[in-house]
Formats: structure tokens, C-alpha cells, sequence
């Protein structure tokens, strides 16, 4: 939409929120149907041996460094029939999609897989097509020797891709999409590359420094009884993915007269807690509700310390999360294409480089659990986040500064202040996130979610 409410026009030296910026990296929520570095390890081998995940769990952890690129899109190396190619870690996604020498008319800005090079390579032969909110995409399924680090997985289901409409996977710093969602696919009984790798529980954290890198560690690092102790709690409600309840998002204390502006009272949210999401997603309602909260935020940024924390409580525990996390500072060339600009939900009047602006994108989705949001990676940035899939909980710890898991709160409580956000790691940034204009990559959701249209989704 290219409208100005009166409650978002901007003025001379301010601009007001929130600006739903549709900024999503590209693995964001992608998922398919099925048609129709730095490390803690020294070797294992956990191989794909049948469809029920019996898969030997690895004895040894594997720290994996996931590489920065404008703060948008944080990828690593993983190894496919022997060949080492750049990938998307995504707990929003399942399987795992490469584009390859295949699609003779995709542009290649890192290496693509080529299976003339493997002699693993198995074909299947089935034949994909989706549209996605980018554009179609078609690909081939097959069979093909995957490794990350010390993990291996043999005759592991991959899908190449084989023509698409994409434009983000054109100039995007990574060639696949590697899905670590808790389940199968929709529809889809191949084993996922942690089921094959017989991975029960995983970490995710990114740290706060822009340009700075994240690390997904492969395996336990924190014993059940400290976990349980000093860490943060939520079960995962969701089938397909990674979702918690989430209530009682708010920029004030949620009591008294602007409870009517308070998003996910009462029976709550669906939140996707996803890696491959650039920024925070919420319904464009919600993004509006929140809009009266908050004061104009200075191009500048230099009301960045006045602004208020975020609150948000996910299965009963409450989170918060400081301006630096949700304000982001445009930078970079500012006549890029309208494509480009389109993006913002509710577009500045002018282009202007340095421009201070809100890191949340809209998405208007309905769940068996309510209104969808999505938890991208400003959240990974603060939450050390560990993802158990035994158990089907999430487990949350305060960010250190080289991602380390510290305890959750000191004083016996499970609240969280902006300032204990901040001090926890020394290195914690004064201003906002950068972005340069041209390396935010629009929607790309799958079929499934894209074509809701309005309708209840099974997350």
C-alpha cells in the first residue's frame, strides 16, 4: 500500500511508525510439496537409514559459523555430493532446496550444484512447480551425499532447482536453502537432513555487532537441569513448525486504557520462531495497533535512546526486546529500483540514505493458534534460542557476546529489562542495525502459505 494514515504521515525530520518493511530472506517459512568455521567436534557419521528418525544421535557437538551479509541474510557451508556450497540454515523451512546447473537460465552469483560433478547423485525424477510470493519455482527431486561439518547423511532427498521467477535468488549471497523445521514436510515423508543426521537438538544465535557473524550449533550444549534452571521455557504448538504462544505485545506495561491497542490479548498469537526471516513479521492490524504506542522515530535516529523496550510474553514467560533490535538504518544507494522501495509497507515520501525506520514486515496470516507473527533474526540476535525436538520445546537464553547461553534473569524471575538486554554483553550496539536498500529480499513464502488468502493455515 502506498497510503499515509494520518497516524504514520511523516514530518520534517521524523518518521512515524511502524513501517512494515517486507524483508524476508529468502528461506523465509519455505517449505515444498512433494508431488505430485568455528566448532566443538572431531567426527561423526549419522546416515539416513529409514523413515521413522532412528538415526544415531552424533556424540560430538559441531559449533557451524554462519556467515553476515548486510545483516540480512546469514549463511554457511555445507558439502552435497561432494561439492561446498553456501546455504540458508532455516528453522522455518523442511527440506532442502539447491539451485543448480540445472536451471540454464538462473543467474549463478555463487557456486550452484552441478550433478555431472558427484558420483553420488541418485535421480527421482519428480517435477515441482510452486508460485511463491516472488514468482514460480520448479524443481527436481532427487538423492545425493550431504554433509555439514563432521554430519554426514547419505542418500539424503534434496530438490534442484530447475527454472524460476525469483528475483531475490539472483544476487543472493547463497545457493540453497538447508530446512531444520521439527517435522516432515507437508505432505512428505523423506526424512529431513536432522532427522538423517539423527540431530535431537540444535542452537541458533546471532550476535549484535553489525556485520557480525552467528553460529548454529549441532547438537547439546547445555545440560537438561541448567536448561531447566536458568533458561526460558516454551513448548512448540505447532505440527509443521517451530511456533509458541505468544501474548500481550506491547510497547507500555499492557494494563489500564490502551488495552484495545494491545496485540495478542486474550487468546493469543501463533509465533514462528525463524531464523530465515530478515525481521519481525506481524499482521498489518497489529503493526497499526502498535503504531499509537510509540513516538515519532527521528530519521536520524537520535531519539534511538528515548524510544520504549518491546514487550511480548511467549507461553507465559515475558520477553523484551530494546530499540536497537527493532529500529533498522537504511543506508546504501537511494535510487534503487521502485521493486526495491516496494517493499515497505508504508513507504517514506522521500528516499533518503541513512534513513531510520522500523525492522518489521507485514504478513496476514490466520493459524489453527490465532494471527501468525514471525520472530526473524533481530530476536536471534538477544536470545540464544535452543530448539529441542524430543521434547517439542524451545529453549530461550540471553545472548552473550560471542552467542553464549547466560541465564535468563538473576533474581529469580523470568522478566527481562532493556537494560539487562544491553548490559549482558559489552559489545552490545548503540544505534541501529544497517542495511544497504539493495540487499533486502522480498517475501518469498511457499505455495501453501502464500495462497491462504485470508484462510486458516496448519502451522
Amino acid at each position: 500500500s502506498s497510503q499515509h494514515p494520518d497516524s504514520m504521515k511523516s514530518t520534517t525530520g521524523t518518521m512515524k511508525v511502524i513501517v512494515a518493511s517486507a524483508l524476508v530472506a529468502v528461506g523465509s517459512a519455505l517449505h515444498l510439496t512433494n508431488k505430485t568455521s568455528q566448532n566443538l567436534r572431531t567426527s561423526s557419521n549419522a546416515t539416513l537409514v529409514s523413515k521413522d528418525d532412528v538415526g544415531d544421535e552424533p556424540k560430538e557437538v559441531y559449533r557451524q559459523v554462519l556467515s553476515n551479509f548486510q545483516n540480512v541474510q546469514y549463511f554457511g557451508e555445507f558439502h552435497i555430493g561432494g561439492q561446498p556450497i553456501a546455504g540458508i540454515f532455516d528453522t522455518g523451512s523442511f527440506e532442502l532446496l539447491v539451485r543448480s546447473t540445472r536451471c540454464s537460465g538462473c543467474a549463478h552469483p555463487t557456486s550452484p550444484y552441478d550433478r555431472s560433478l558427484s558420483e553420488s547423485y541418485k535421480e527421482n525424477g519428480t517435477v515441482a512447480k510452486h508460485v511463491f510470493g516472488s514468482g514460480p519455482c520448479e524443481s527436481m527431486k532427487g538423492y545425493e551425499d550431504v554433509s555439514v561439518g563432521p554430519l554426514t547423511s547419505t542418500g539424503q532427498a534434496f530438490w534442484e532447482i530447475i527454472r524460476h521467477q525469483i528475483q531475490a535468488l539472483d544476487t543472493a549471497k547463497f545457493a540453497a536453502i538447508v530446512g531444520i523445521g521439527p517435522n516432515f514436510a507437508y505432505g512428505n515423508e523423506d526424512q529431513t537432513l536432522l532427522m538423517s543426521f539423527g540431530v535431537k537438538e540444535f542452537s541458533v544465535c546471532l550476535k549484535k555487532p553489525s556485520g557480525s557473524d552467528g553460529y548454529l550449533t549441532w547438537g547439546k550444549t547445555v545440560e537438561p537441569e541448567h536448561k531447566e534452571a536458568k533458561f526460558a521455557k516454551a513448548r512448540v504448538i505447532g505440527k509443521h513448525h517451530w511456533v509458541a504462544r505468544m501474548h500481550n505485545i506491547s510497547f507500555n506495561t499492557p494494563t489500564g486504557a490502551h488495552l484495545e491497542n494491545v496485540p495478542c490479548m486474550a487468546s493469543g498469537c501463533a509465533a514462528i520462531i525463524d531464523s530465515g526471516t530478515s525481521l519481525i513479521a506481524a499482521p498489518g492490524a497489529a503493526l497499526m495497533q502498535l503504531s499509537k504506542q510509540i513516538q515519532p522515530i527521528m530519521e536520524d535516529c537520535s531519539n534511538l535512546h528515548e524510544l520504549p523496550t518491546l514487550h511480548f510474553n511467549i507461553d507465559g514467560t515475558d520477553f523484551a526486546l530494546p530499540p536497537q533490535a527493532y529500529v533498522m538504518r537504511v543506508t546504501g544507494a537511494v535510487l534503487e529500483a521502485d521493486s526495491i522501495w516496494d517493499i515497505l509497507f508504508f513507504k517514506p515520501k522521500i528516499r533518503k540514505i541513512n534513513m531510520c525506520l522500523p525492522a518489521f514486515m507485514q504478513i496476514d496470516m490466520n493459524s489453527q493458534h490465532g494471527p501468525v507473527w514471525i520472530l526473524g533474526m533481530p530476536f536471534f540476535r538477544y536470545y540464544h534460542t535452543i530448539f529441542d525436538r524430543t521434547n517439542k520445546v524451545m529453549h530461550f537464553a540471553l545472548a552473550g557476546d560471542d552467542c553464549e547461553p547466560l541465564p535468563f534473569s538473576n533474581n529469580g524471575t523470568h522478566a527481562v529489562s532493556k537494560q539487562a538486554l544491553l548490559a549482558v554483553s559489552t559489545r552490545s550496539p548503540k544505534g541501529p542495525m544497517e542495511i544497504e536498500v539493495h540487499s533486502l529480499v522480498p517475501p518469498t513464502l511457499s505455495e501453501q502459505i502464500d495462497s491462504a488468502d485470508g484462510k486458516t493455515i496448519e502451522l
